[in-house]
């Protein structure tokens, strides 16, 4: 007995685009970004707002500022930066259409993520179904081998008996009649186990199939949330702002708690007087993506950013 098995392939992936700092690209951002003239440092700075819309507790968007803060204090024995309540440079947080966007975005993810999980768990269980059916489908293969082998014996001995080369003794009707009732009741056997297998076999296919459908249906959903990203396009994360003495850091998304402080380094290091650097591993990269997401400390290319915008000396 064959029995068809369909093999299910792997789910598509979020090929999610990267969200970038390169500023300008929104309606709301600022035209084109900025950095300081020139770096004067220590540069006094105070966390003035958050708008509770982003579901970021204060204390967490400080302590945000605080590491950023401590990335760039951290390179040089000279003071960069220092903190005091309602003083010097402004940091906040404004919540408009582009945290709306990104927020609508990331729980989509969430979801897609949740049904990802869920597709996998259901093929792993599909794939323990389908070895334990294909292992019961040996076992019966076996089984009907031995049936067949059993079958030819008979069929011989019967042979025998007809052309008088076996003796037609009590004795030898006897064995027949229950070689034959033991393979009549082999058959009845072999054939409930067939109709057992093919039960389960079409029930593991209908299912299979049921889940290539959940497969496509989300790979729809990951092909849509794909279009709207890339609908997106570039738009300012952050912004830093000076006039004359005055200066500001605003910030317009935030997804969590690390990406903020990733933000938040990014425009202290214009307020540093550091332009973009063209290392994509570096916090001063104009894009945010996959080589500096999640990054704890600057890059030697920061580093060296620093170091000729504020002449100080690097700490090794």
């Amino acid at each position: 007995m064959g029995i068809p098995w369909w093999l299910v392939g792997g789910v598509g992936a979020l090929a999610l685009g990267g969200v970038l700092w390169s500023e300008g690209q929104m309606p709301g951002g600022s035209v084109g970004h900025s950095a300081a003239p020139r770096c004067e440092v220590p540069i006094t700075l105070h966390l003035e707002a958050v708008d509770a819309r982003f579901r970021l507790e204060r204390d967490a968007v400080q302590a945000a500022l605080d590491a950023a803060v401590t990335m760039w204090d951290g390179q040089t024995p000279d003071e960069l930066f220092r903190q005091r309540d309602g003083e010097g440079m402004p940091v906040r947080l404004v919540f408009d259409q582009r945290q709306a966007g990104a927020e609508t975005r990331d729980r989509a993810r969430e979801e897609l993520d949740r049904l990802k999980a869920r597709i996998a768990e259901h093929e792993e269980r599909l794939d323990h179904r389908h070895a334990a059916l294909a292992a019961d489908s040996a076992g019966y293969q076996r089984r009907l081998e031995d049936y067949q082998a059993r079958q030819r014996e008979y069929e011989q001995a019967v042979a025998a008996w007809n052309a008088g080369r076996m003796e037609h003794s009590a004795r030898n009707r006897e064995r027949l009649e229950q070689q034959r009732r033991a393979l009549d009741s082999a058959r009845d056997d072999l054939d409930q186990r067939r109709r057992t297998l093919e039960r389960r076999r079409d029930e593991l296919n209908r299912e299979i199939r049921a889940l290539e459908t959940e497969i496509d249906a989300f790979n729809d959903q990951v092909a849509e949330l794909n279009r709207e990203v890339s609908a997106t396009g570039a738009f300012d994360m952050a912004v830093y702002e000076q006039q004359g003495a005055r200066r500001s850091i605003t910030v317009f998304k935030a997804s969590d708690v690390d990406e903020l402080r990733l933000t938040l380094a990014h425009e202290l290091g214009h307020a540093l007087g550091i332009d973009h650097v063209a290392d994509p591993a570096a916090v001063m990269h104009a894009v945010l993506g996959e080589e500096n997401a999640g990054r704890s400390e600057l890059s030697e290319t920061d580093r060296r950013a620093l170091a000729e915008a504020c002449e100080v000396d690097l700490a090794p």
